[in-house]
Parts: structure tokens; sequence; C-alpha cells
């Protein structure tokens, strides 16, 4: 994972320098800035990605506005790009196992957390059998989920 700066330093290549844009401000009058997309974070996301811009933020070329009356756009939501390919994405790990990479397969169900942590899992196991004990002693009235 990169840190903050080298994060910053990456995306500064992306930003108009403040030499090529000189804005006049008058005396007492704010200068409007841009707003981000983004809502502002302390929250990373696990890997870093940048987002394309959209295509309205581009000024289209001649030839680029004729296809664009022709056909219209069918997705207004932007892609974005990873910056890191995924762990497991390098040829030679394809028959390895993968024990700690980001999985996306959590998927919350009332059935799985009763199979797990119910009643019926905690009789059949010792240890199972002393959680329910300790819980009946200090007088719980659910023994479990």
């Amino acid at each position: 994972m990169q840190c903050h700066r080298c994060i910053n330093a990456f995306a500064r290549q992306f930003r108009p320098s403040a030499g090529s844009k000189r804005v006049s401000v008058a005396k007492g009058v704010r200068p409007q800035l841009p707003l981000s997309s983004r809502p502002f974070s302390h929250i990373s996301p696990r890997r870093p990605a940048i987002s394309i811009p959209a295509r309205s933020t581009i000024q289209p070329s001649v030839t680029d506005t004729a296809s664009l009356d022709s056909t219209p756009s069918t997705s207004m939501a932007q892609p974005i790009l990873d910056l890191m390919p995924k762990i497991s994405s390098h040829p030679s790990l394809l028959a390895t196992q993968v024990r700690n990479g980001p999985r996306d397969t959590y998927d919350p169900s009332h059935f799985v957390r009763k199979r797990r942590h119910g009643f019926l899992s905690r009789v059949k196991t010792r240890t199972g059998r002393a959680i329910l004990k300790r819980r009946r002693a200090k007088g719980r009235k659910n023994m479990s989920h």
C-alpha cells in the first residue's frame, strides 16, 4: 500500500499547475473553488483507485461531436481504474490458494448465522456446551442466536 505522500504526488500529475491558470480576484471577493466529485474522507479504500473523468468534462473534437449526436450515452457512471492489480491476478498464482487477499464474498444470512452460532451448534460441541453452561449460570435469557 502506498503512503499518502506517494498518492498525493501521483494525483498532482493530473491537476493543472498553479502557474498555468491565473485568476484575478477583486478585493473582498472570494474565488470559487471547483467542487470535487469525491467527498473528503479519512477512510481510504483498500487499494488505490483512479476514476476516469466524465465525457462532458473533456472538450470533444469535431469528429467526436458527430458520433456523440448519433449515439446516445448509455451509462453516466464513471468507471474506476485500479492503480494496483489484485493479489491473485498474477499468472503464477492462478493454481495457488491466496489466503489473505481481498475478497468480496461476505454475504450475511440469517441461516448462516444460526448455523454457526445457534443453539443447536452450541449443543453439538464441547466448547459450545461450556458456553451454554456459562450463560445459564449468569442468568442470560437467550442462550445463543
